[in-house]
């Protein structure tokens, strides 16, 4: 799953769930929905209040690992076209657990044999994929769920794509009884397969009123290989409450893409910064008309989207330098740029919380960083877990003596000054740099990194934009 954002999960709700402002419908057709972090009190993949704050940095360092090598697998499952379509060509070892990091209740159907005329189900987000889809009625073989699969045949507005009607559903596509199908591989090894369908989507609007949206989704008869990916939280005694993946990727079948004119092809979120605790907080995604940028006293910069020979469901940026504070590293033009499907090019991606970097570029940049806090009379450490580069303060420590740190896109300077995006606070003397050294060539910015700043996707015009904002749970 493009795990990748940006593997988001997000909140479509019932009308009456409107009041707690679990989503907004805006004029102008934007719409907003509340993404929930898995490590929310909201989120029905919370790990619960047990776990220590070491406990809780080394889960998010794990799970950023765990998510590059999930896009790792991505890229090379993409290898050959074909596999996405027919998965039974290669098996990929699963050598790793998946995570996204956003959850989202999604309100579908139409149902006259019940108090909700909707039924809500939690979806898993993935920038990195396209299609959405769940678990269904009558599913010969589904990962553990709670609840009832959805019962697609009680809904009187779920409507098969018959064959030959769709421009993407063709030959091999259609099964004996003329409906359109589908077959879709991730990266784990996990394959969902079933129907594809015409369903509503329930949003609610600021009005009090319900916006009804037709989208094209996957009613999933047959998921094999998920039970390291989705469907084990009992074996930890918690419900098992996703029923499949909202797919926001940049390819056709995506669900920004079949908002048409209500999302105009972009959307915007703004994440917190990291807590002390390290407790996940909730945000926004906001699409169309809502995803705004550009406010009264903020300076937008906007790099090109970039656009890889090969098939890609990740979004690749243009990243030529790096600073550390004023210093900047002047690394060889061309550094950082895609040299293949496996090697080279910088990602954005939400799924990675902790960015990463490749060990030669880690290693002179974090130079950099060793100097800066030496010419202060910091303490350096090494290693401590996970985190590659630690300090011991002494007494007070100014959090303005903190470096900043410069991503320098295509036409845009991408600065973090924010010492919490930067740097991991392991106690209170003990500092790490924040950021995970990778021995795979690819740099991804991790959300960690962007927080503090309202970010849009343009899929329209392939930029991503950016800007300075103090962000809140309301976004």
């Amino acid at each position: 799953m493009g795990e990748t954002l940006f593997l988001f999960l997000i909140s479509i709700t019932h009308v009456s769930l409107l009041l707690n402002s679990v989503i907004a419908v805006y004029p102008k057709k934007g719409f907003s929905i509340k993404m929930i972090h898995r490590d929310s009190k909201e989120s029905p993949l919370y790990p619960g209040d047990h776990l220590t704050r070491g406990e809780r940095l080394q889960r998010l360092v794990e799970q950023s690992k765990a998510q590059a090598r999930y896009i790792e697998s991505q890229i090379l499952l993409h290898d050959n076209v074909t596999l996405s379509m027919n998965p039974d060509v290669v098996r990929l070892p699963v050598v790793y657990e998946p995570i996204k990091f956003y959850v989202a209740m999604v309100g579908l159907g139409t149902f006259n044999d019940s108090q909700k005329t909707v039924k809500n189900y939690y979806l898993m987000i993935d920038t990195g994929s396209d299609l959405t889809w769940l678990q269904c009625e009558g599913a010969i073989k589904a990962f553990n769920q709670d609840m009832p699969l959805y019962p697609w045949n009680s809904s009187s507005t779920y409507r098969p794509i018959p064959c030959d009607t769709h421009p993407l559903c063709k030959g091999d596509m259609c099964n004996a009884d003329g409906q359109c199908i589908y077959k879709v591989r991730y990266g784990s090894g996990s394959v969902t397969s079933g129907i594809l369908a015409i369903e509503k989507f329930t949003l609610g609007s600021n009005t009090g009123g319900l916006e009804r949206i037709d989208l094209e989704m996957g009613c999933g008869f047959r998921q094999d290989n998920f039970k390291n990916f989705i469907g084990k939280n009992h074996l930890r005694g918690k419900p098992d409450l996703i029923a499949g993946i909202l797919g926001l990727g940049p390819g056709s079948w995506s669900f920004l893409n079949q908002l048409g004119a209500a999302g105009e092809g972009k959307f915007s979120y703004c994440f917190e910064a990291f807590k002390y605790y390290i407790e996940g907080s909730n945000t926004y995604l906001r699409f169309g008309a809502d995803a705004t940028i550009g406010g009264a006293s903020q300076e937008v910069r906007t790099t090109p989207i970039v656009v890889p020979q090969f098939r890609s469901y990740q979004y690749y940026l243009n990243l030529e330098d790096i600073s550390v504070g004023s210093k900047r590293i002047n690394f060889p033009s061309g550094t950082f740029e895609i040299k293949s499907r496996r090697e080279g090019g910088a990602i954005i991606d939400t799924g990675a919380i902790i960015s990463h970097m490749y060990k030669d570029h880690f290693d002179i940049v974090s130079d950099l960083v060793k100097t800066h806090f030496k010419e202060l009379g910091v303490e350096y450490i090494g290693a401590m877990g996970s985190l590659d580069v630690c300090f011991r303060l002494r007494g007070r420590f100014d959090i303005h003596n903190y470096p900043s740190i410069t991503l320098h896109f295509q036409q845009a300077d991408y600065f973090i000054p924010d010492y919490k995006a930067n740097f991991v606070m392991l106690s209170i003397e003990t500092i790490c740099f924040g950021y995970l050294r990778s021995d795979k060539n690819r740099f991804i910015l991790g959300s960690m990194q962007q927080a503090n700043k309202r970010i849009l996707y343009n899929i329209m015009d392939r930029s991503l934009s950016f800007a300075e904002e103090y962000c809140t749970l309301d976004s």
